[in-house]
C-alpha cells in the first residue's frame, strides 16, 4: 500500500488548511500554480488537489474559473498518455461536502437554498470527471485532511484487474440469428452451434429436417419449419454445386 511521502500547501490557502498536520507528514508552504495541495507518494507519483467547498465550487463555476483551473491540472497526465510514458501525475477535486437538493430541484448548501439547478450544478461534476478529473466527496472540511490521505494509500497501479462474478458471453451475428427462431433464445444457441460446427447454414438443414436427431425437440423444429413456410414434407438441404469448367 502506497503512503504520502511529502506535502506541498499553497501558500494562499487559510490558516485552518495551513496548520494541518497530515500525521506527522513533512508539509512545505508554496506558490502552487495548480491546485491547493500536491501530495508527493512513495509509488513515485503526484497528486494534485483541488479543495473546493460548496460555496467555492458554485463561485468558480460562475465566474468561468472551474474550468481553467481544472484543466490546467490535467495538463501533465495528458503529456504523459500521448507521450506512451506511465502516469505519474493524478489530479483530484475535492468537495468538502455533498450538494443536496430542495424539493423543486435547487441546490442546497450550508448557506440555504441557492439558484442553481441541481441537475446543472451535477452536470458540471460530470464534465469535471470527463476531462480526467478524479472527483470526490469529503465528510466536511473536517475530514479534508484524512481525505488526502486516503488518497495517498490507493492503488495506482496501470491496471486495475477485476474478475466479473457472472463473467459475459457476447454473442455474435450467427447466435443472434439463432436465438431469434421460435423456440431457440439464448438459452439453446450455443448447443446448436456446437452441434452445426458452428455453420448456420448446416443449423437451418438439420433443423428443418424432421429425420434426424439434433439436440433441439420434435416440436419446435416443426414450429421453425412453418415459420420459415416449410411443408411437413419440405426441409432445406445444403448443395454443392459443381464449378464451371
Amino acid at each position: 500500500m502506497p503512503n504520502i511521502t511529502a506535502i506541498l500547501i499553497d501558500s494562499r490557502e487559510p490558516e485552518s488548511i495551513k496548520n494541518l498536520k497530515f500525521g506527522g507528514i513533512p508539509t512545505t508552504m508554496a506558490f502552487l500554480e495548480t491546485g491547493d495541495v500536491v501530495a508527493v507518494t512513495d509509488d513515485n507519483c503526484t497528486l494534485i488537489i483541488e479543495r473546493k467547498t460548496p460555496e467555492d465550487f458554485l463561485g468558480s463555476l460562475k465566474s468561468d474559473r472551474l474550468f481553467a483551473q481544472l484543466a490546467r491540472m490535467t495538463e501533465e497526465r495528458n503529456m504523459q498518455q500521448l507521450a506512451g510514458q506511465p502516469v505519474t501525475t493524478w489530479p483530484y477535486l475535492i468537495i468538502t461536502d455533498v450538494f443536496t437538493a430542495s424539493h423543486d430541484g435547487k441546490v442546497i448548501t450550508d448557506r440555504g437554498v441557492t439558484g442553481w439547478g441541481f441537475a446543472a450544478v451535477m452536470g458540471a461534476i460530470l464534465s469535471a470527471q470527463e476531462m480526467g478529473i478524479f472527483v470526490i466527496f469529503c465528510n466536511g472540511q473536517n475530514d479534508y485532511e484524512n481525505c488526502i490521505l486516503r488518497l495517498g494509500k490507493r492503488n495506482r497501479d496501470p491496471e486495475m484487474k477485476l474478475l466479473p462474478p457472472r463473467p459475459a458471453n457476447i454473442f455474435g451475428p450467427k447466435a443472434t440469428f439463432l436465438a431469434g427462431l421460435p423456440g431457440i433464445g439464448i438459452e439453446r444457441v450455443q448447443q446448436i452451434l456446437d452441434w452445426s460446427d458452428n455453420n448456420i447454414a448446416h443449423a437451418l438443414s438439420g433443423l428443418t429436417d424432421l429425420s434426424i436427431n439434433t439436440p433441439i425437440g420434435y416440436a419446435t423444429r416443426k414450429t421453425i419449419k412453418t415459420m420459415l413456410g416449410l411443408e411437413e414434407n419440405q426441409s432445406l438441404e445444403v448443395l454443392q454445386k459443381e464449378e464451371q469448367p
